[in-house]
Protein backbone atom coordinates (compact mmCIF):
# COMPACT_ATOMS: atom_id res chain seq x y z
CA UNK A 1 0.00 0.00 0.00
CA UNK A 2 2.90 2.35 0.71
CA UNK A 3 3.98 2.28 -2.92
CA UNK A 4 0.58 3.10 -4.39
CA UNK A 5 0.55 6.76 -3.30
CA UNK A 6 3.97 7.69 -4.80
CA UNK A 7 3.11 5.89 -8.06
CA UNK A 8 -0.24 7.71 -8.21
CA UNK A 9 1.44 11.07 -7.51
CA UNK A 10 4.10 10.40 -10.15
CA UNK A 11 1.39 9.46 -12.68
CA UNK A 12 -0.45 12.72 -12.02
CA UNK A 13 2.73 14.74 -12.48
CA UNK A 14 3.52 12.98 -15.76
CA UNK A 15 0.00 13.47 -17.09
CA UNK A 16 0.08 17.12 -16.09
CA UNK A 17 3.37 17.56 -17.93
CA UNK A 18 1.87 16.06 -21.09
CA UNK A 19 -1.09 18.42 -21.09
CA UNK A 20 0.64 21.65 -20.20
CA UNK A 21 -1.78 24.45 -21.20
CA UNK A 22 1.11 26.83 -21.87
CA UNK A 23 2.32 24.52 -24.64
CA UNK A 24 -1.15 24.06 -26.12
CA UNK A 25 -1.89 27.80 -26.27
CA UNK A 26 1.30 28.87 -28.03
CA UNK A 27 0.68 30.81 -31.26
CA UNK A 28 1.28 29.07 -34.58
CA UNK A 29 4.75 29.51 -36.03
CA UNK A 30 3.72 28.57 -39.58
CA UNK A 31 0.69 29.43 -41.70
CA UNK A 32 -2.38 27.45 -40.56
CA UNK A 33 -2.98 25.28 -43.63
CA UNK A 34 -4.88 22.64 -41.64
CA UNK A 35 -7.73 24.95 -40.63
CA UNK A 36 -8.12 26.18 -44.22
CA UNK A 37 -8.16 22.66 -45.70
CA UNK A 38 -10.58 21.35 -43.06
CA UNK A 39 -12.87 24.31 -43.82
CA UNK A 40 -12.77 23.38 -47.51
CA UNK A 41 -13.57 19.75 -46.69
CA UNK A 42 -16.61 20.86 -44.66
CA UNK A 43 -17.81 23.26 -47.38
CA UNK A 44 -17.30 20.83 -50.29
CA UNK A 45 -18.93 17.96 -48.38
CA UNK A 46 -22.01 20.12 -47.78
CA UNK A 47 -22.21 21.61 -51.30
CA UNK A 48 -21.35 18.43 -53.24
CA UNK A 49 -20.15 20.37 -56.29
CA UNK A 50 -19.84 18.75 -59.70
CA UNK A 51 -16.15 17.89 -60.08
CA UNK A 52 -14.10 16.67 -63.02
CA UNK A 53 -11.50 14.20 -61.75
CA UNK A 54 -8.59 12.63 -63.62
CA UNK A 55 -6.69 9.71 -62.08
CA UNK A 56 -3.61 8.14 -63.66
CA UNK A 57 -1.48 5.28 -62.39
CA UNK A 58 1.53 4.70 -64.62
CA UNK A 59 0.05 4.64 -68.16
CA UNK A 60 -3.59 3.98 -67.19
CA UNK A 61 -5.85 7.03 -67.10
CA UNK A 62 -9.43 7.49 -65.93
CA UNK A 63 -11.59 10.59 -66.23
CA UNK A 64 -14.93 11.05 -64.49
CA UNK A 65 -17.28 13.87 -63.65
CA UNK A 66 -19.16 13.41 -60.37
CA UNK A 67 -20.53 15.14 -57.31
CA UNK A 68 -20.04 12.04 -55.14
CA UNK A 69 -16.57 12.64 -53.72
CA UNK A 70 -15.41 11.84 -50.21
CA UNK A 71 -13.64 15.16 -49.64
CA UNK A 72 -12.01 14.04 -46.36
CA UNK A 73 -10.26 11.23 -48.18
CA UNK A 74 -9.67 13.30 -51.33
CA UNK A 75 -7.84 16.10 -49.48
CA UNK A 76 -6.23 13.93 -46.79
CA UNK A 77 -2.68 14.51 -48.05
CA UNK A 78 -3.24 18.28 -47.78
CA UNK A 79 -4.16 17.84 -44.09
CA UNK A 80 -0.95 15.82 -43.67
CA UNK A 81 0.99 18.86 -44.95
CA UNK A 82 0.21 20.59 -41.62
CA UNK A 83 3.49 21.61 -39.99
CA UNK A 84 1.96 23.57 -37.08
CA UNK A 85 2.73 21.03 -34.38
CA UNK A 86 4.66 21.87 -31.22
CA UNK A 87 7.35 19.28 -32.04
CA UNK A 88 8.00 20.97 -35.42
CA UNK A 89 8.32 24.56 -34.19
CA UNK A 90 11.97 24.88 -35.21
CA UNK A 91 12.15 22.27 -38.00
CA UNK A 92 11.63 24.57 -40.99
CA UNK A 93 13.39 27.58 -42.46
CA UNK A 94 10.94 30.44 -42.97
CA UNK A 95 11.15 32.66 -46.02
CA UNK A 96 8.81 35.56 -46.80
CA UNK A 97 9.69 36.81 -50.32
CA UNK A 98 6.72 39.20 -50.10
CA UNK A 99 3.81 39.95 -47.77
CA UNK A 100 1.54 37.43 -49.52
CA UNK A 101 3.90 34.44 -49.64
CA UNK A 102 4.94 32.01 -46.93
CA UNK A 103 7.70 29.53 -47.80
CA UNK A 104 8.82 26.79 -45.43
CA UNK A 105 11.70 24.45 -46.19
CA UNK A 106 12.77 21.54 -44.03
CA UNK A 107 16.12 22.09 -42.32
CA UNK A 108 18.88 19.61 -43.22
CA UNK A 109 19.01 18.36 -39.65
CA UNK A 110 15.37 17.20 -39.83
CA UNK A 111 15.58 14.66 -42.69
CA UNK A 112 13.29 12.17 -40.90
CA UNK A 113 10.20 14.41 -41.36
CA UNK A 114 7.75 13.81 -44.20
CA UNK A 115 6.83 17.38 -45.21
CA UNK A 116 9.87 18.68 -47.13
CA UNK A 117 8.48 22.02 -48.19
CA UNK A 118 5.31 24.07 -47.98
CA UNK A 119 4.36 27.21 -49.87
CA UNK A 120 1.26 29.31 -49.19
CA UNK A 121 0.46 32.22 -51.49
CA UNK A 122 -2.38 34.47 -50.31
CA UNK A 123 -4.81 36.35 -52.53
CA UNK A 124 -4.07 40.09 -52.39
CA UNK A 125 -7.73 41.06 -51.88
CA UNK A 126 -9.14 38.37 -49.56
CA UNK A 127 -5.89 37.44 -47.79
CA UNK A 128 -7.02 33.80 -48.07
CA UNK A 129 -4.87 31.05 -49.63
CA UNK A 130 -4.90 31.26 -53.42
CA UNK A 131 -2.32 28.51 -53.81
CA UNK A 132 -0.90 25.90 -51.47
CA UNK A 133 1.99 23.70 -52.60
CA UNK A 134 3.71 20.97 -50.61
CA UNK A 135 6.23 18.19 -51.14
CA UNK A 136 5.92 15.11 -48.94
CA UNK A 137 8.61 12.46 -48.99
CA UNK A 138 9.07 9.14 -47.21
CA UNK A 139 12.18 7.00 -47.55
CA UNK A 140 13.20 3.92 -45.60
CA UNK A 141 14.69 0.52 -46.51
CA UNK A 142 11.23 -0.90 -47.29
CA UNK A 143 9.48 1.97 -49.02
CA UNK A 144 10.06 5.19 -50.95
CA UNK A 145 7.37 7.72 -51.80
CA UNK A 146 7.19 11.29 -52.97
CA UNK A 147 4.02 13.38 -53.36
CA UNK A 148 3.69 16.84 -54.88
CA UNK A 149 0.53 18.64 -53.80
CA UNK A 150 -1.04 21.75 -55.32
CA UNK A 151 -4.33 23.31 -54.22
CA UNK A 152 -5.67 26.37 -56.04
CA UNK A 153 -8.49 28.46 -54.57
CA UNK A 154 -10.48 31.45 -55.74
CA UNK A 155 -14.02 32.78 -56.05
CA UNK A 156 -16.59 29.98 -56.27
CA UNK A 157 -20.38 29.73 -56.52
CA UNK A 158 -21.99 32.65 -54.70
CA UNK A 159 -18.65 34.51 -54.80
CA UNK A 160 -17.40 32.57 -51.79
CA UNK A 161 -13.70 31.79 -51.60
CA UNK A 162 -12.87 28.12 -52.02
CA UNK A 163 -11.11 25.28 -53.73
CA UNK A 164 -11.13 25.41 -57.53
CA UNK A 165 -8.54 22.77 -58.46
CA UNK A 166 -6.17 20.33 -56.78
CA UNK A 167 -3.38 18.08 -58.02
CA UNK A 168 -1.50 15.25 -56.34
CA UNK A 169 1.35 13.64 -58.26
CA UNK A 170 4.32 11.49 -57.39
CA UNK A 171 5.52 7.93 -57.06
CA UNK A 172 5.69 4.93 -54.77
CA UNK A 173 8.51 2.36 -54.88
CA UNK A 174 8.84 -0.94 -53.04
CA UNK A 175 11.98 -3.10 -53.23
CA UNK A 176 11.77 -5.74 -55.96
CA UNK A 177 8.85 -3.92 -57.64
CA UNK A 178 8.68 -1.31 -60.36
CA UNK A 179 8.09 2.31 -59.44
CA UNK A 180 4.41 3.28 -59.61
CA UNK A 181 3.79 6.85 -60.70
CA UNK A 182 0.44 8.49 -60.00
CA UNK A 183 -1.41 11.66 -60.86
CA UNK A 184 -4.75 12.96 -59.54
CA UNK A 185 -6.33 16.21 -60.70
CA UNK A 186 -9.71 17.53 -59.67
CA UNK A 187 -11.47 20.62 -60.98
CA UNK A 188 -14.56 21.92 -59.20
CA UNK A 189 -17.01 22.80 -61.98
CA UNK A 190 -19.96 24.17 -60.00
Amino acid sequence: MRFVYPVFLLSLLLLNGCTNPAQQNQPDVYYDVLTYVKGQITDLSARKPLTSKTVAINEKRNLQTTNEINWSRELELFTQADINKPALRSSYQINRPDSLTYQYTLKNSEERLTVRSLLVRLDSTTRKPGRIEAVLQTRNPLYASERHLVLNSGPTVGKQWGLQEYTVSGFQKLPLFDKNEFFVNGKVLR
